[in-house]
């Protein structure tokens, strides 16, 4: 029963007008009937309480109905994006949206695909379509802001974040906004956000940039060697990814180029 609740508080905003309505209107008569039955005569309860396992059952057809363009589109593609297939998940992507049946979620999926396959201007024109069908979702927005990040517009790129931090975007979405200020050169600013939001990022990469950019301030340990074997491949295919773009160009100098200073113990003899 939780497991259904939370799938419907997720999805309930991608749904299509019509089943919005219908499970809308569903709860409401269920909330009636349950009023209702505690307010009528014995004899009529049990009539009521058929009536409300009916309007169960609807409401239960509802949202399968209503899910079922993720289950047969979304699900399987992100499986697909998931497993490294992202061929596979380009084109289940691609053809959803061109049969007119991609949601925010299938239409962010696809920005994002685009975006590993370094295609930016697509990645962000998809991501703006997917923004026009719901503004507010911070799903669209935070992968907006990566997509301007990897094409070296760190300005536009941290204002975009920022929204998508205010409207909901996990505690991850705070390392690309302290990325964004290292790259704008605001390094105090970015440190603040490592100090404050560090803690709770779990990925490797996440972290041994982090712990980068603290060090190169004097303010922590360099990253350890099973952080920079974890981490450090991500770095190098973002580079290798977006060479063609500013943001590969800083990667290189200001994440690969120090790290590989480290690795070889220039400057720290701590480091073997």
């Amino acid at each position: 029963m939780i497991w259904a609740s939370r799938l419907i508080y997720r999805n309930f905003r991608y749904w299509e007008r019509a089943a919005q309505i219908a499970f809308v209107l569903a709860l409401v008569l269920i909330g009636f009937g349950v009023l209702l039955m505690f307010a009528a005569p014995a004899e009529q309860r049990v009539t009521i309480v058929t009536g409300l396992g009916a309007l169960i059952l609807v409401a239960q057809g509802i949202v399968l109905w209503a899910n079922r363009g993720m289950v047969t589109v979304f699900t399987q593609a992100q499986r697909r994006y998931l497993a490294g297939d992202l061929e596979g998940a380009l084109h289940l992507l691609e053809t959803a949206r061109s049969e007119g049946r991609a949601d925010v979620r299938t239409l962010t999926l696809l920005g994002t695909t685009y975006r590993q396959f370094g295609r930016l201007s697509e990645s962000e024109a998809v991501l703006y379509e997917a923004l026009d069908k719901d503004p507010t979702a911070h799903f669209p927005l935070y992968n907006l802001g990566r997509t301007m990040l990897s094409a070296g517009r760190y300005q536009d790129a941290l204002k975009v974040l920022e929204q998508s931090i205010a409207a909901g975007a996990p505690v991850s979405a705070q390392f690309d906004a302290a990325e964004a200020l290292a790259w704008l050169g605001e390094a105090e600013r970015a440190a603040e956000r490592v100090r404050e939001f560090g803690g709770a990022w779990q990925e490797p990469y996440r972290r041994m940039a982090a712990a980068l950019w603290l060090f190169e301030r004097g303010q922590g340990e360099p990253p350890s060697p099973d952080l920079i074997r974890d981490g450090l491949p991500y770095w190098q295919a973002a580079a290798q990814r977006f060479a063609h773009t500013p943001y590969g160009t800083v990667i290189q100098a200001h994440i690969l180029v120090p790290m590989q200073v480290i690795m070889e113990g220039e400057g720290n003899p701590n480091v073997r």
